[in-house]
């Protein structure tokens, strides 16, 4: 762990007893290489400012996978951007950044999970888009079970989309004649507004 702050330093090298706590500016080349940046498989920049996070990673990116890295050809090494304005979500995506965490969405991520925490399994926002991509699980009854994908309701239409489903051990690619049953897990796209609507159809 590199920080820049001295004080802040001292205090983690206390609290943290299995991790080595470097005094530095993880956005100077240099001391990245002197933390020992070419032999880690992921950096995480965790700053408070998003321009520092994404810079960081880019620059961590560049050295690990670059041609002074002799292990950089060999694998390619992971960067994780902290950011916590989401207009950056996109741009520090773009610019390089493998993944790009925000707070706001990995916390409604998870109070999403816990309201029906037996069905929901997993939700993912879709960065730029507006979109959540959700794993979930058919209840009994639930209107998605009771007739094919073409015949649902019409007014589901350009709502949502259903990708998937995993039956007999494997995931299949979800089509017109796929009929969902109950207790089946589901990969459905849906633009946030329209949640609710997943809901209705996978709930009982």
């Amino acid at each position: 762990m590199i920080e820049k702050d001295e004080a802040s330093t001292r205090e983690l090298s206390f609290i943290l007893k299995n991790t080595e706590v470097l005094h530095g500016d993880g956005s100077d080349a240099n001391v990245l290489q002197m933390a020992g940046l070419l032999d880690v498989d992921t950096f995480i920049t965790a700053t408070g400012d998003n321009e520092t996070n994404i810079m960081s990673c880019l620059l961590a990116k560049h050295l690990m996978n670059g041609e002074n890295n002799p292990a950089g050809g060999r694998q390619q090494r992971k960067s994780i951007c902290l950011v916590n304005k989401e207009d950056y979500l996109v741009l520090a995506a773009t610019m390089g950044s493998d993944i790009a965490l925000n707070k706001k969405i990995l916390a409604g991520n998870e109070i999403l999970k816990f309201i029906r925490m037996g069905q929901l399994l997993s939700v993912a926002h879709l960065h730029g888009l507006d979109a959540e991509m959700v794993e979930i699980v058919a209840e009994p009854n639930a209107p998605i079970t009771r007739k094919p994908l073409s015949r649902l309701d019409p007014s589901y239409y350009g709502k949502i989309i259903i990708g998937a489903i995993f039956r007999d051990g494997e995931w299949r690619v979800a089509v017109g004649d796929t009929h969902i049953h109950e207790n089946e897990r589901a990969i459905v796209v849906s633009q946030s507004l329209f949640l609710k609507d997943v809901q209705q159809l996978f709930f009982n």
